[in-house]
């Protein structure tokens, strides 16, 4: 028994609520979605959670086709990704290869790949987690960003052979209209087609070839360090850390996330060794070491674990660390 969840990295999806406050008036804070959260750019979400997210984003606006009124913002060069820019190379096949190769930190279980036929190249997106109408506002906010890549290589009037669209057709006019060409919908999978020839575009300000990039090893590890969907205890671990964002994760609400009741979890813990207090202990007291490390305070941590007071914290980090946070700080200081 696997709980096979897909994850996505706060800032790949951050530009979507960019958008939906700029076109829109509504923040994140109306969607019930914690600052906390989009404060991290590196903090990973459930897909489930997105999936919830773009159904209630289509009920607030009142449109169907919402996504595509945010083209603008749906682009790579405004993710807050520090360390890496997917569009900074000197042609379009290169950013390609980053943008299908990177993406893979960044979204779990999604594939981004090359398909060739004769001289027609697609683009493809392809994501198992999204089902019905999420998979349309899902498959069109991707198609958009590399849409807007090749434009960015392509120039601004540029013209793909066609798009193919993974859900039910929304907005098929204002559909056509923005990517100014024809658009299959309820296809297989997410694909823009294009002529070979465009792959060896040049962008219009090249970057160094050779430019250095150099981020904190911690930042670097937290790169590697994304779940895969069947990595039953890492991807239990993620969703732990994710509840905690909305209070103390507790088995109801580590629970809800995974969609089944709260004697499955626990059957499905027991199945793996695990107990919910014991690892969930853990797993809060890791993430304080991290904060720590960032120089947040205790206080600050006490919030963002999602704990009462900061003797409750403390009580539960000395269970697992053998001390005080207080005294682990004093500990790593320099």
């Amino acid at each position: 028994m696997k709980f096979n969840t897909s994850f996505i990295r706060a800032c790949y999806i951050s530009t979507v609520f960019t958008g939906v406050e700029r076109v829109y008036g509504i923040s994140t804070k109306e969607l019930n979605i914690p600052q906390a959260l989009m404060d991290e750019p590196m903090a990973l979400i459930p897909f489930g959670q997105i999936c919830h997210w773009l159904e209630r984003l289509e009920q607030v606006t009142q449109d169907s086709a919402y996504m595509l009124r945010l083209a603008q913002y749906l682009d790579f060069s405004r993710l807050n990704i520090p360390g890496i820019s997917f569009l900074a190379t000197t042609d379009l096949a290169m950013s390609v290869r980053r943008i299908n190769y990177g993406i893979a930190s960044f979204h779990s279980g999604a594939s981004y790949y090359i398909i060739q036929s004769g001289k027609i190249i697609k683009w493809c997106y392809r994501n198992p987690y999204a089902f019905n109408q999420h998979k349309t506002h899902d498959s069109l906010r991707v198609a958009i960003m590399l849409f807007n890549t090749l434009k960015h290589f392509l120039g601004g009037d540029y013209r793909p052979l066609q798009i193919h669209i993974s859900g039910p057709a929304v907005g098929r006019q204002e559909a056509e209209s923005l990517f100014n060409c024809p658009v299959i919908w309820n296809a297989p999978q997410t694909e823009i087609w294009i002529g070979t020839d465009a792959l060896v575009q040049q962008a219009n300000l090249l970057t160094a070839e050779n430019s250095t990039v150099s981020m904190p090893r911690s930042l670097f590890e937290q790169y590697l360090d994304m779940p895969q969907p069947h990595d039953t205890p890492k991807v239990l671990f993620e969703m732990v850390n994710y509840a905690r964002y909305y209070g103390l994760p507790t088995v109801d609400s580590v629970a809800a996330l995974f969609n089944i009741s709260r004697q499955q979890l626990q059957r499905r813990l027991q199945l793996h060794g695990f107990n919910f207090t014991s690892i969930c202990g853990y797993i809060l007291s890791n993430q304080a070491i991290k904060y720590m490390l960032d120089d947040r305070s205790i206080e600050e941590i006490t919030q963002l674990l999602g704990y009462a007071n900061k003797q409750s914290f403390s009580k539960a980090f000395k269970r697992f660390r053998n001390c005080t946070p207080q005294q682990y700080l004093e500990r790593i200081k320099p």
